[in-house]
């Protein structure tokens, strides 16, 4: 395994778990692990994180077995529990891992066009913020710009359109403090009345007819969750290019050519 980094740098939590994607993988793995350009999707994540000057240990979730090349690259690997095995309960166990960080970078696996500078952009701008967690979001303009062809998820606010991005910077204890309405919100995602008791009938209309502006559903997040979440917007759209189809997976290949050319 890599050396240990200096304990001033932020550790970053990759997670690579999850149910198995033959689609995407041919086989039992998640999707993390998806053949691209030669490689696993998640060993572009991980060499963007290594080169990002910021950040010290790197973290990861994920299968018991990972490939020599995977395991080789990261400081500490942790086994995904077969019994648990949920999202929170993968940033749970990757944040104990990572005991003593007052900050941690947790991200997906399936972002292969991170860069470095993608990378370091983003935690300047939220180590600038006074939050427990800061989530990016990206306009839509910037990634219509660098990537036309791409299928993203936009929402309308106020404040523009936008999608959202990969990447949380959060402090670990704000993460526990957060996690019962967290839970709330996933389980009430498909289920509109449920939202709305949740976050409020105003607030859900506002998103529903893009009048919602980030300030407010900042505010809402404090008086519903006890932390202070906010948004940075930022402007590199590899952030938010996730893979979930083939398809998907056929432009990351096509974006790496592109940017090897």
């Amino acid at each position: 395994m890599p050396d240990a980094q200096p304990t001033s740098r932020l550790s970053a939590l990759v997670l690579a778990g999850g149910p198995p994607d033959p689609a995407l993988t041919g086989g039992p793995s998640p999707k993390a692990f998806a053949p691209l350009a030669g490689r696993t999707m998640v060993e572009f994540v991980v060499d963007a994180l290594r080169g990002t000057p910021q950040l010290g240990r790197i973290a990861l979730v994920g299968p018991r077995d990972l490939p020599s090349a995977v395991a080789a690259a990261v400081d500490i690997a942790i086994p995904e529990d077969p019994e648990a095995g949920g999202l929170l309960d993968n940033i749970a166990a990757g944040l104990a891992a990572l005991s003593g960080d007052a900050q941690v970078l947790v991200l997906a696996a399936d972002v292969p066009l991170l860069t470095p500078a993608t990378v370091g952009a983003f935690l300047d701008a939220a180590r600038a913020l006074d939050a427990d967690l800061v989530y990016g979001a990206v306009p839509r303009d910037d990634v219509v710009r660098k990537f036309p062809d791409a299928r993203k998820t936009f929402v309308r606010l106020r404040d523009g359109v936008f999608t959202g991005g990969s990447l949380v910077l959060l402090r670990p204890s704000a993460f526990a403090a957060a996690r019962p309405v967290i839970e709330r919100a996933i389980r009430a995602r498909k289920r509109p009345w449920d939202l709305a008791r949740l976050f409020g009938p105003g607030t859900v209309v506002a998103l529903l007819t893009g009048r919602a502006e980030i300030s407010a559903l900042e505010a809402r997040v404090v008086r519903i969750a006890g932390i202070r979440a906010r948004a940075v917007i930022c402007h590199d759209p590899e952030i938010g290019l996730d893979v979930d189809r083939p398809e998907d997976l056929a432009a990351m290949e096509r974006y790496l050519e592109e940017r090897g050319r």
